[in-house]
């Protein structure tokens, strides 16, 4: 049994006061541990189980992982740093995590892991961290680093801090590392454009083994910013590459001392190898005009929260989808195949199939019918149109467990289709 669950960890930034709550009256060596241990032979991380976090992650990027396997023992529990990847932005690092008695598959709250790297890690006390159980005694967990306000470089010095309070492990590891062969394949080009209704003005492309991201800019301490949020808020950016269409989420939000804001639109399985030679890309967006108030009264509803399910290959969803205008929206069709779902909707124009597609999202649930404590990451998900039926849509769900129990979910909010906006496309290859 995989067993999922994301935190944000609190890093070395925050000072002894902070860490010294976090740990307890656990006794430890000053934060963090010296690198004592000496390498230490391991095998490398099994990736057959795919659709965990290290092995979706290492199996779409294994051509640019470094193999570090560097280990410590402390308390019965072995650490390895496994592997690692960077681009000019981001980083993950696999870490695997072994114990001679049963790992706890819930309670990590007085765990930290933290990685940094090289001279211009400006993104302290953000890391973030993916765990799976893989049995009773290993874990492996994933951790993600954005470097928010400048780049690593391809090659320098990484650091990574473990800490497991409810076992009295304190460890730290500092380890070379060379990234160059990520670092080689890069797309990075300039772009314009402007999202509609908003000051976000696009300025860059860039593609790499850890995903696909659109840069833009907006002006900082104008009258428009609260207006720019909400219209934004929720909305729905696609990208378009070739025939496909991925939903993108907002990532490295700042302001910079000129009094211009930057930030980032990403698909993170979106990577360098699947985009480089596509001559077609284009941004799509589906602004959203719902005040505060119109979203928190939908989402108050109780009478939405009871709604009845079909159920399909151990696959539980809404058939028919009801917008506020009288119209309908349907899931026509479910395959199940391996570790791909196949989900088949329409509304009764584009514009109701385009919500629908973007806004269908899925979980894992357990035997009683509720979420399950595994998590099934929506960054896996892609959409392109149906040939055979008018406005039809196919979403195809990747990396997900063989005939586990799922449910899918449509976002309410897309109740009120006339409060979106479907805006022309946006060619970003001119």
């Amino acid at each position: 049994m995989l067993n999922r669950k994301i935190s944000r960890i609190l890093g070395p930034v925050l000072g002894s006061m902070a860490f010294a709550l976090i740990i307890g009256v656990m006794e430890l060596t000053p934060a963090y541990a010296d690198d004592t241990a000496v390498n230490a032979s391991v095998n490398n991380l099994t990736v057959a189980a795919t659709t965990t976090s290290a092995g979706v992650t290492y199996a779409e990027n294994k051509d640019y992982f470094v193999n570090i396997n560097k280990s410590q023992v402390q308390n019965g529990i072995k650490v390895t740093v496994d592997k690692a990847v960077a681009t000019k932005k981001d980083m993950e690092v696999i870490l695997k995590i072994e114990s001679d008695k049963p790992i706890d598959k819930v309670d990590h709250s007085n765990s930290i892991f933290e990685v940094t790297y090289g001279n211009y890690d400006n993104d302290f006390g953000r890391a973030i961290s993916r765990q799976d159980n893989i049995d009773d005694k290993t874990m492996t967990v994933t951790l993600e680093k954005y470097n928010y306000d400048g780049e690593y470089s391809s090659k320098g010095d990484m650091r990574v801090d473990i800490v497991l309070a409810n076992y009295k492990v304190n460890i730290g590891m500092d380890i070379p590392v060379d990234f160059t062969e990520s670092f080689n394949n890069i797309l990075d080009k300039d772009i314009s454009g402007k999202i509609p209704g908003t000051n976000y003005n696009l300025n860059k492309l860039e593609a790499d083994a850890l995903g696909t991201r659109i840069g833009y800019t907006r002006p900082e301490g104008n009258g428009n910013k609260g207006k720019d949020e909400n219209a934004l808020w929720n909305s729905a950016i696609l990208l378009k590459t070739g025939d496909r269409m991925y939903r993108m989420s907002r990532k490295g939000g700042y302001s910079e001392k000129d009094g211009v804001g930057t930030g980032n639109y990403e698909i993170g399985s979106l990577s360098y190898d699947k985009v480089k030679n596509e001559k077609n890309i284009s941004l799509i967006p589906l602004i959203c005009n719902l005040t505060p108030d119109e979203m928190n009264k939908l989402y108050e509803d109780k009478d939405e929260n009871n709604v009845t399910k079909d159920l399909a290959n151990n696959i539980s969803y809404e058939k028919e989808f009801n917008f506020t205008d009288g119209t309908k929206g349907e899931i026509y069709n479910i395959e199940r195949k391996d570790n791909t779902i196949k989900v088949y909707c329409a509304g009764q124009s584009e514009e109701e199939s385009l919500l629908m597609a973007c806004n269908i999202n899925m979980h894992y649930e357990n035997a009683n019918g509720k979420v399950d404590s595994i998590y099934y990451d929506n960054k896996n998900v892609s959409f392109y149109k149906d040939a055979n039926k008018a406005f039809g849509y196919i979403l195809e769900f990747n990396n997900v467990e063989k005939d586990k129990p799922v449910a899918l979910n449509i976002d309410k909010t897309i109740k009120q289709a006339d409060k979106f906006k479907l805006e022309d496309e946006i060619s970003l290859l001119k």
